[in-house]
């Protein structure tokens, strides 16, 4: 499968073996800004942003604390610090990738007794070897790479002491350093850190804004399956057809192209268990997200199922029309609030009576991800500023109730230096089916 940027997805996951997604740059420079000498990341999408690895094991993939953790040092891009077990080096982080710019510091247990003492790492098969058939190509491999550790001083008997070991080895031990999660901060007080913890939640989704070029690529790829993933289920769309019918459509055709669905709301419904049906004359919104390497597409149109009423149409006409005034006019330097108050205005000026609301965010990672602000431990988001290298949505849904169905228009954009380019080719604001 080929990407708008002319790889296949061999190739896309190539790079993610040699390299993490992170745009280093940017990391860097929000470091600076808020005074943080490292970050010790615990979080499995963090620690695959840093270093392009998933961990097996982790909370979004197996529903346990973290026991692998990337480590980034702002005197040190580049230069990564890989805390993980023995095993799971052996058995996970080896697949597929030799890299010579991650430190590895390994623990033979998860917790934390307070032992700091440095062990070297055994010399010999992680796992019993026999000798009663040769090695696969997986074998050899993890092989290769677990005994290029061996002999080292960065093993420990359990977790805590490993993350410990990791931040004097890359020089944060006294720092003032970003975290992500709960057991990162008590392992740093249990062993008396010198310096500041500071939780960094919203730090990472600083960083997150800027996208680096392999980001870009991974989102053109998710953005490209996506949205052809949108179109086949809106094509295939006949009355009687159901809401539940319609969302499993769009997880196998997501799947057909290498996604895995996040969800599709159909008609402003976005639960699962809806078996409400589909009816002939309805307009109804798709709005499907979907992602691949854990970057994510957000796409919608309008259906016609049938002749829409009048209002309907109409309202599909406001909704494609505003999302085109507000992407003629996207650049950096501007607010989320001004996109809406654009949107609005053009929509009054050309005559328009359908409600639209217009939505900014940035998709990345996450379906809405960017920073937010503290609110009594709620999270709002800000009125944040348009930079280069921003990937945004700006969702645009009719609200009005009692039209006849609902419209919606939605694509991908790159925000450039003097404006915006979307990411995956456009496409007709309706389907007609």
């Amino acid at each position: 499968m080929t990407n708008d940027f002319g790889n296949d997805d061999g190739a896309l996951l190539a790079r993610l073996e040699r390299e993490g997604p992170m745009n280093v740059e940017r990391a860097i420079a929000v470091m600076e800004r808020h005074d943080l000498d490292g970050l010790v990341l615990g979080d499995p999408v963090n620690v695959f942003h840093a270093l392009g690895h998933w961990p097996q094991i982790g909370r979004t993939r197996m529903a346990q604390p973290p026991g692998t953790f990337a480590l980034i040092a702002r005197e040190r891009p580049g230069q990564w610090g890989l805390v993980t077990s023995r095993f799971l080096h052996h058995y996970s982080w080896a697949d597929g990738r030799e890299r010579d710019d991650v430190a590895c510091w390994l623990y033979t247990q998860l917790g934390d007794e307070g032992d700091e003492t440095l062990q070297q790492v055994p010399d010999g098969p992680v796992l019993p070897l026999r000798q009663d058939a040769p090695q696969t190509a997986v074998e050899t491999h993890r092989s290769k790479i677990s005994a290029s550790q061996a002999g080292a001083q960065v093993a420990t008997g359990d977790a805590g002491a490993a993350i410990v070991a990791a931040m004097r080895g890359l020089g944060l031990w006294q720092g003032r350093i970003g975290f992500d999660h709960g057991v990162i901060a008590e392992v740093a007080a249990r062993h008396e850190h010198l310096g500041a913890m500071v939780q960094a939640d919203n730090i990472l989704r600083e960083i997150r804004l800027i996208k680096s070029p392999l980001e870009r690529a991974l989102m053109a790829r998710a953005a490209r399956a996506n949205v052809d993933a949108l179109n086949a289920v809106g094509q295939a769309i006949r009355a009687g057809a159901s809401h539940f019918e319609l969302m499993a459509m769009f997880r196998m055709e997501a799947a057909r192209r290498g996604n895995t669905a996040v969800f599709l709301n159909v008609d402003r419904v976005s639960s699962d268990l809806s078996s409400i049906k589909v009816a002939d004359g309805q307009t109804l919104m798709l709005d499907g997200v979907s992602s691949f390497a854990g970057y994510h597409g957000d796409f919608a149109r309008t259906v016609f199922v049938g002749e829409p009423t009048a209002t309907a149409r109409r309202a599909a006409e406001a909704s494609a029309f505003g999302w085109q005034a507000v992407r003629e006019q996207l650049r950096p330097g501007m607010r989320y609030s001004e996109i809406v108050a654009l949107g609005e205005d053009a929509l009054r000026k050309a005559g328009h009576t359908a409600l639209v609301g217009f939505g900014p965010h940035s998709v990345g990672l996450a379906h809405t991800d960017e920073p937010g602000e503290n609110h009594g431990g709620f999270w709002r988001k800000p009125d944040i500023v348009l930079e280069p290298g921003m990937i945004l949505s700006v969702d645009c849904p009719t609200l009005d109730t009692g039209i006849g169905g609902s419209a919606h228009c939605e694509d991908l954009v790159l925000i450039t230096d003097d404006g915006c380019e979307p990411i995956h080719p456009l496409h007709e604001p309706v389907i007609v089916v």
